[in-house]
């Protein structure tokens, strides 16, 4: 039998070797986008526990009344009389979360991964589940002077002419994991 040289079928040596490098510079670029993928995953993860720590934290502290000589239902509010910024923080006899009862008693809390408090619920119990997470609580009262920072909300019409008609909190959530930390602020009225 004599066959001519075209009409064999298969692959050489040489053929074969450039298949596997090619497919092996496919398989690297596949498996480092999954590995990217991946990685940002776990992002995601630890976005959503810090909004929902946040959340909670927020909840707590705007669930309290305005301020220590607010009237109990918040009208009338406290005018000439609320608590002066550089007093914020707990009340005399407030030694645990469970005592706050105003919304400045929160002012400089800080509890989480490298502090001797753990993160705590609004009774006072540790919370599970979020290692190396620390959560950072500021209040203060509007900025609505001239370059203020709530400057535009001095209006009649909104009833936002006093310093002390609202405050800001904000709640600062940091994991060790990551270098940048994610703030969360809210406004609570006076009344």
């Amino acid at each position: 039998m004599n066959r001519s040289p075209h009409s064999q079928a298969g692959l050489t040596l040489i053929e074969l070797v450039a298949v596997i490098v090619i497919l092996a510079v496919a398989l690297v670029g596949v498996s480092a986008s999954i590995s990217g993928a991946i990685s940002r995953s776990s992002d995601v993860l630890l976005e959503t526990r810090a909004v929902a720590l946040a959340q909670s934290y927020l909840d707590e502290i705007l669930a309290k009344r305005f301020d220590e000589n607010t009237a109990p239902r918040g009208i009338p509010p406290c005018r000439s009389n609320c608590t002066d910024e550089g007093d914020f923080g707990p009340d005399g006899g407030e030694t645990a979360r469970e005592d706050y009862d105003d919304v400045d008693d929160y002012d400089g809390l800080d509890e989480g991964r490298d502090q001797p408090t753990p993160l705590q619920d609004a009774e006072g119990n540790e919370r599970v589940g979020y290692d190396n997470f620390r959560v950072e609580v500021s209040v203060r009262y509007l900025e609505l002077g001239v370059g203020g920072t709530e400057e535009t909300l001095a209006t009649e019409a909104d009833d936002l002419t006093d310093a002390e008609d609202a405050k800001l909190v904000t709640v600062t959530v940091s994991h060790a994991g990551r270098s940048s930390d994610w703030s969360f602020s809210v406004y609570k009225a006076n009344f």
